[in-house]
């Protein structure tokens, strides 16, 4: 289950959600919209809203694309069982965990569902959850049904970096950014720690992740509060614990990755190093999520590469 596809509460993000609700609303939009900003923001969220509100859902306010979660459209697309909606995202392996791409197979999916008519008479709507996600052949697969939308369709597309798909992808689509929420918004989410506000930046779902894995946040600022002078060693502190071991990966990799952009953005001497690490350490995610790699050797594989990154000649 998509758990943006059972998120009811959002916070922020007005000026945008407002955007795309008139033109849906108006039935006159186009049929692509890029949903991009960082992890964690909202961008899967705001798509499962508009998606609830073109297919007929009734919008309660007072935003506009609030719907009661026990709105019947809301729960068949919460289930993927509304005849008129299709979301793409990454399938499962043979050992039942997340692909590391979405594949052309895949992607041609989209396809054959805006090739059928719709169940209702209305709009067929679609989500890339996300785009980044795309292999190559999958990425072309989309682009064909974005040159050549059947009418009536919506197809929202979640992007996390839209500086890396294709620029023919961007050039199709309306843009929509979201960005980081301001702290009187993130206030509204929850009450977080000052840990935990720190690392998420802004980013309410990282918030919520950091939250249910207790004391990660504290301990992941401090091992980056000792980087790069103690390298790798602060890394590997953060292997063990409690909690979801996946999670646990995956709330230390996007940390260490903000910390290398940051990096990057003052000038540090090793940007270059730094950037290749960052791609070095998308992978490691990847094969983590695929069963490739255990999460703890994941991290000690990643703290490896941190003291490589760190030692590269200035």
């Amino acid at each position: 289950m998509n758990e943006a596809a059972e998120t009811f509460v959002f916070v922020g993000h007005e000026a945008a959600e407002r955007e795309i609700a008139e033109a849906v609303a108006s039935g006159r939009f186009h049929h692509a919209w890029l949903i991009s900003g960082p992890r964690g923001v909202g961008k899967a969220t705001l798509a499962f809203r508009a998606a609830r509100v073109a297919l007929g859902a009734e919008a309660i306010g007072p935003r506009p694309l609030d719907v009661a979660s026990d709105d019947n459209v809301a729960k068949l697309i919460a289930a993927q069982a509304h005849p008129d909606f299709f979301l793409l995202a990454r399938g499962l392996n043979e050992r039942g965990k997340l692909r590391r791409e979405i594949t052309a197979e895949e992607a041609r999916g989209i396809g054959a569902f805006f090739a059928l008519g719709s169940a209702s008479g209305g709009l067929r709507v679609a989500i890339i959850d996300a785009v980044d996600d795309l292999n190559r052949h999958a990425a072309n697969a989309i682009l064909k049904t974005l040159e050549e939308p059947p009418p009536r369709t919506l197809l929202l597309l979640v992007c996390h970096a839209p500086g890396a798909i294709l620029a023919t992808i961007r050039s199709r689509c309306r843009r929509l950014s979201l960005r980081p929420l301001p702290a009187a918004e993130m206030a509204k989410v929850g009450a977080f720690d000052a840990a935990t506000l720190a690392l998420a930046a802004g980013r309410p779902g990282r918030a919520l992740a950091l939250q249910a894995e207790a004391g990660l946040a504290r301990a992941i600022l401090e091992a980056l509060d000792a980087l790069p002078k103690r390298g790798g060693a602060a890394l590997m502190a953060l292997a063990s614990g409690g909690g979801d071991r996946n999670e646990r990966l995956t709330l230390v990799i996007d940390a260490l990755e903000d910390w290398l952009h940051a990096a990057a953005v003052r000038g540090d001497a090793r940007a270059a190093a730094y950037a290749a690490l960052y791609g070095e350490l998308e992978e490691l995610r990847a094969q983590a999520e695929g069963l490739d790699l255990d999460p703890g050797h994941a991290l000690a594989r990643a703290a490896l590469l941190f003291d490589r990154a760190a030692a590269a000649p200035t």
